[in-house]
């Protein structure tokens, strides 16, 4: 990701968390034209209500029509939103004048062109602050359907974590903040989890100071133990590390197995015909040797 498009998801993200006081969640894998998920809080904890984002950076996606910005986008992100499990919002961002805008994509405002194409209007008023929480969390998801899309969200994850021997973490705790897990890195090497640069990082951040809080809410198809102890949190470090072995549990293993019965269906399996015993007559010996 560019340096202008890096710093544009950060304001974006710092808009949902300062001001809305909604946990922002970026994709970074698998991503087909879903750039992050932000989950509505009380702004005192999750509600598991979630919105799926499209974030766009740049002057280039302020064009005027009229008296409203118009999004150009192209028909396979649009047929791909619609049938997306969560409602969509397109999020765009100016980084020179800091201006933010969002919109919902409803096939309402959806206006079709050539060669697969295809245009929706923002208004200037529908700028990305506190104010437009009751626009947004039009037509989110319900705690189960979240739940649900969350295990599907982190398919791509858990399949990658079950073809390794070892998954370590470092889980950044920024103490003396109110969300304060935020960022995972990831390695697959236990030598590497002091001082390497993780294989992965997942961006991931929750109101709480609960390991186990921040596992069973943001990661919970996986089981997890300390490397060696937990940090001292003492409050003079802002930031501290939990490092942590995890695996998959029994809740990431059965939706692996879910998914394969998805995929392939089930295993054709007959049941077994065992040969009916026969009953020794000892009396039939008798005779047939007899003759003989």
């Amino acid at each position: 990701m560019q340096q202008t498009d890096r710093e544009g998801v950060n304001a974006v993200e710092g808009i949902f968390l300062r001001e809305l006081g909604w946990v922002f969640r970026e994709q970074t894998i698998s991503d087909y034209g879903i750039d992050a998920h932000v989950e509505v809080t009380n702004r005192k904890e999750p509600i598991g209500r979630l919105i799926a984002l499209q974030i766009k950076i740049g002057k280039s996606f302020f064009r005027k029509r009229g008296d409203n910005f118009v999004f150009y986008g192209e028909g396979r992100h649009l047929r791909y939103w619609r049938n997306h499990s969560l409602p969509v919002a397109i999020v765009i961002h100016d980084p020179e004048t800091q201006l933010t805008l969002w919109q919902h994509v409803e096939e309402e405002l959806v206006k079709y062109g050539k060669a697969d194409r295809w245009s929706m209007e923002i208004p200037p008023s529908q700028i990305l602050n506190a104010d437009a929480a009751k626009g947004l969390e039009k037509g989110v998801s319900d705690i189960t359907a979240f739940r649900k899309l969350r295990l599907t969200l982190d398919l791509p994850l858990m399949k990658q974590f079950a073809e390794k021997e070892e998954v370590y973490f470092s889980i950044q705790e920024w103490v003396n903040k109110s969300l304060g897990f935020r960022d995972v890195n990831v390695f697959f090497d236990v030598d590497e989890v002091e001082n390497g640069d993780p294989d992965h990082t997942i961006g991931a951040w929750y109101p709480t100071h609960s390991i186990g809080d921040y596992m069973a809410n943001v990661l919970p198809w996986l089981s997890y133990e300390y490397i060696d102890k937990p940090p001292p949190c003492t409050g003079f470090d802002e930031v501290e590390a939990h490092e942590v072995k995890v695996e998959l549990n029994d809740i990431g293993k059965s939706f692996l197995t879910l998914e394969e019965y998805y995929e392939n269906g089930a295993e054709v399996v007959e049941p077994d015909h065992p040969e009916p015993e026969l009953e020794y007559d000892v009396d039939a010996e008798e005779f047939y040797r007899s003759l003989g």
